[in-house]
This record gives C-alpha cells, structure tokens and sequence, in this order.
C-alpha cells in the first residue's frame, strides 16, 4: 500500500523532507558560511586613506546584514509551534527533486572553474541555457520556440550582467572577447 494521495504521482527521485527541520539546518549551514566569510574579510587590507571605509567595509555589511536574516529565520522557527503550522494549512514537509538539485548544483561548480579559462560571455550564457531551457521547454505546446525563448534570455542577462557590472561598474570580468571598456 502507498502513502500517496490519488492525485499525487512522486518520482523515485523526489524526496520528501520535513519543513521545520530542513529550514533549520539550511538556515544553520547558510549562518555558518556568512560568520566564516566574515572571519576572512579580516584578512582584507585595512583602509590606507583616512575617511575610506577600506576593502572589506561592503562584504561586512552584505555579511552582517545576511547572519542577522539568517539568526531571524532560526529564531522564527525555532519558536513556530507544529500546531500553528497545522492549523494555518501550511504541510509540515515538502518534496525535493534531488537530481535537478545535484544537476544545477554541478553546473554552478562547472561555472566557477570554467569562468576564467572559456570567458564570461560564453560561460554565462551557456548556464543560463542550461538553466532555462529544459525549463521553457518543458510544459510548452512549441518547444522548438520555448528553446529560442531560452536562448534570448540567456544572451540577454549575459549582456546585461556585462553592461551593469563590466561597463558601469567597471568590475573585472574574465573576458574573452568582448572589450573590457567602453570609453565614454
């Protein structure tokens, strides 16, 4: 006999996971990773003018900002009573596809070590396909469209990444072939 519902049809590869905990240890591991990245902004040079916040004055706030989300969130479901989330309707677990997970996961990794040596343009364009695409394609009567759809998308938050950060912001991208400046 089955623990499904008539309407539910689950995958051997979903998982289901209770909310509460899953939150918490989210929640714990992402505190974690921000108090680690705030002990290391302690190695960034100290300011060098007087009155300039230094290297690490923006990464600290983002940080302290983040834990103080996170703490936020630990301390709300820490004190959320089971009953409360019963009552309000809300279901106490929920269903992890762990494939699609551990795929965007590699891709993201593949990204990373793959920015600097095949470029920007093309590594970012190529994960947003990746992302988008299966996506797009997946429910739509015109896959064939949906795909370009992705395709559009894909080149055009490539090159409005670059625009914002690469040409406003004049934030180092590892380029490859399109130009690092823009004089204006």
């Amino acid at each position: 006999m089955s623990d499904q519902t008539d309407g539910e049809k689950r995958s051997r590869f979903e998982l289901t996971l209770p909310m509460k905990a899953s939150v918490v240890v989210v929640t714990a591991v992402i505190l974690g990773g921000f108090v680690f990245m705030l002990y290391e902004t302690t190695n960034m040079t100290p300011p060098i003018l007087p009155g300039y916040p230094g290297d690490s004055f923006f990464p600290r706030l983002v940080l302290i900002f983040g834990i103080i989300c996170a703490v936020t969130i630990l301390v709300k479901a820490m004190l959320k009573a089971r009953g409360t989330q019963l009552a309000t309707g809300e279901s106490s677990t929920f269903s992890l596809h762990w494939l699609e997970f551990l795929t965007v996961c590699v891709l993201v990794f593949c990204y990373g070590v793959l920015l600097v040596p095949v470029g920007f343009e093309i590594m970012t364009t190529v994960l947003m396909l990746a992302l988008l695409g299966p996506r797009m394609a997946a429910g739509s009567n015109h896959p064939a469209r949906s795909l370009g759809y992705a395709v559009l998308l894909s080149l055009a938050t490539t090159a409005f990444t670059y625009v914002g950060f690469g040409l406003l912001l004049r934030i180092q991208l590892p380029l490859l072939f399109l130009p690092r400046y823009l004089y204006y």
